[in-house]
């Protein structure tokens, strides 16, 4: 578990997240509220907060000093919200959902992550991906999601202005534990993403996290891939600190 160093300039894991959809649904903050730690605002844009859903395909997810032949290759589901600590915007997982039983076990044990044991079918047909997972957890509540998706567009960077640059442009996951806020910084180069089509359906997975079902389809875009560099968590600044 964490201790009380700062090690915010240590690497801790590396991998790369490929064939990846962006689900994004505007739900109102008070919704939000009682599922994020109070120590972390939930930041909203325009008055409205947002939920997403990323489904995708990880490889080579491994210590960032081992080779990416011996990482580990899953499709997993990735529920978060965006929230801020003092002036640092970052998101805050909800739930992964993920087809490794290695991989959950060191998230729960060394992150304190909401990391389920999950069935997760991907495939590509063509330009198509297609997910269908289902929790397998023993006692944990029913989720389920599905989609297939497709890009229907080449991949650009997103004005830093948009709507997607807020959504997408994360560099800080934020973890809360026994009262302490720890950050650990992502880094990655700035998103590519492509307009896209989608059937997306969410609604146990929300549902499981305490959210209510969409009402409305989402907002999707499709991302080709990222290579990623997470740094081990670091106590945060405590408000007013």
């Amino acid at each position: 578990m964490f201790d009380g160093s700062d090690a915010r300039d240590l690497p801790a894991l590396s991998l790369t997240w490929r064939d990846g959809l962006f689900a994004h649904w505007p739900v109102d903050p008070s919704r939000v509220r009682p599922l994020v730690p109070d120590e972390l605002d939930v930041e909203t844009r325009e008055g409205t907060a947002w939920v997403s859903a990323l489904p995708s395909l990880v490889t080579a997810s491994r210590p960032w000093f081992l080779p990416e032949a011996v990482g580990l290759t899953f499709p997993q589901v990735t529920l978060r919200t965006y929230v801020r600590h003092e002036t640092r915007p970052g998101v805050y997982f909800l739930s992964v959902d993920a087809d490794t039983a290695l991989g959950v076990g060191i998230a729960r044990a060394l992150w304190d992550l909401p990391y389920h044991r999950a069935d997760v079918d991907f495939e590509t047909v063509g330009e198509t991906r297609r997910v269908d997972s289902r929790r397998v957890d023993p006692g944990e509540p029913p989720a389920r999601f599905a989609a297939a998706y497709r890009p229907t567009g080449e991949a650009v960077r997103p004005d830093p202005d948009s709507l997607s640059a807020f959504l997408a442009e994360r560099h800080r996951l934020y973890l809360v534990r026994d009262g302490t806020v720890r950050c650990a910084r992502v880094e990655h180069e700035p998103w590519r993403l492509c307009p896209a089509e989608a059937s997306v359906h969410a609604d146990a997975l929300l549902e499981a996290a305490g959210l209510p079902a969409p009402a409305e389809d989402p907002m999707v875009r499709y991302a080709p891939g990222a290579s990623f560099a997470v740094r081990t968590p670091f106590r945060a600044r405590a408000r007013g600190g």
